[in-house]
């Protein structure tokens, strides 16, 4: 409580942040571009939230583009009827994805705070940037902590699922690189014998049924 009371006043926030929203980034090559968002209310984590956006839109590797879909879808589901808005919104990186994940916000109706995580050269947390430019959080050590915890969970969660697309697609390539067989059957052998494993272990008559 005492870090969200801090971090409100630090971004001048009108109320303390009960609930919120992070998001990430995270690819390989231009392959499974993935846009993960975790979610903190009342300063812990509830993973029940947690969700995960593989980015359609955007050809190749574009995080600012990819980071403007995400946002974009998340708001869309804040007409559903249970839904609950975030009192913030952070976003991995500076001022270009803080400023393309508010724009998005703006164009939509939506008055949500949006800041910046912004690491050094090191990678750790370093500051918040929000409209009016960098906050420093090094000597603030409540906020410090909890802006590390939800940069690191996000990362974390992001790239955790980002690696698990990539090895569903590695498996699925190696299959469709046999003379016949596809896309679509590559799948569905992979969910038959629970993965690569098992198709290499199944016999000739036990793959042709």
């Amino acid at each position: 409580e005492k870090a969200l009371v801090r971090l409100a006043a630090l971004c001048g926030l009108e109320t303390v942040p009960e609930r919120i929203e992070a998001f990430d980034i995270s690819n390989f090559g231009d392959e499974n571009i993935t846009a993960g968002m975790v979610v903190y209310e009342n300063g812990k984590p509830k993973k029940s939230d947690y969700r995960l956006f593989h980015i359609k839109s955007v050809p190749g590797r574009d995080d600012y583009a990819s980071m403007r879909e995400a946002v974009s879808r998340r708001i869309a589901h804040l007409a559903d009827k249970d839904a609950v808005p975030p009192d913030l919104i952070l976003v991995d990186g500076g001022e270009t994805h803080r400023s393309v994940a508010a724009q998005v916000l703006a164009d939509a109706g939506l008055c949500i705070p949006v800041f910046g995580m912004v690491k050094d050269d090191y990678h750790k947390t370093r500051a918040l940037v929000g409209e009016g430019g960098e906050i420093s959080i090094a000597a603030e050590r409540s906020v410090y902590t909890l802006i590390y915890k939800i940069q690191e969970e996000v990362h974390r969660f992001t790239v955790s699922k980002m690696s698990a697309a990539k090895r569903k697609t590695e498996k699925t390539s190696v299959l469709e690189s046999i003379d016949g067989i596809g896309k679509a059957r590559a799948r569905a052998l992979l969910s038959r014998f629970g993965g690569l494993a098992g198709v290499r272990a199944a016999d000739k008559e036990t793959l042709c049924t």
